[in-house]
């Protein structure tokens, strides 16, 4: 598995702050501000926001997923990880991004099949 930390600089001065809790609306709101920070970035195909202040951003299972989330991390910072998973599919890579935006928590990921091996 690889896990990179990435720091965000204006992500500190936030990072003590305690924040309250947004309505569904404030997290709707929050996945729209983020998206829109992210025009020029490919976008994820599915999103699901939870009132537990996280929203979930599902990319394709496709190897151009790697580097979409990794220029969502280049923009937002946080933590990028990768490694290999057996599932009833077949061999898996899940590569996922965790970041804080503003207080909600955002988690891309991407579940994306193994390339088969050449010979």
């Amino acid at each position: 598995m690889t896990t990179i930390h990435v720091h965000d600089p204006d992500g500190a001065a936030h990072g003590s702050a305690k924040l309250t809790p947004l309505p569904m609306a404030g997290l709707v709101i929050a996945a729209w501000n983020v998206l829109d920070q992210a025009a020029d970035l490919p976008h994820p195909h599915m999103i699901t926001v939870y009132d537990t202040q996280y929203l979930s951003m599902q990319f394709p299972g496709e190897q151009a997923s790697y580097r979409a989330i990794t220029r969502w991390a280049q923009r937002f910072g946080g933590v990028l990880t990768s490694g290999p998973h057996d599932t009833e599919r077949g061999p898996q890579t899940w590569c996922r991004l965790s970041f804080d935006y503003h207080g909600v928590t955002v988690d891309a990921y991407a579940h994306i099949p193994a390339e088969p091996a050449t010979t």
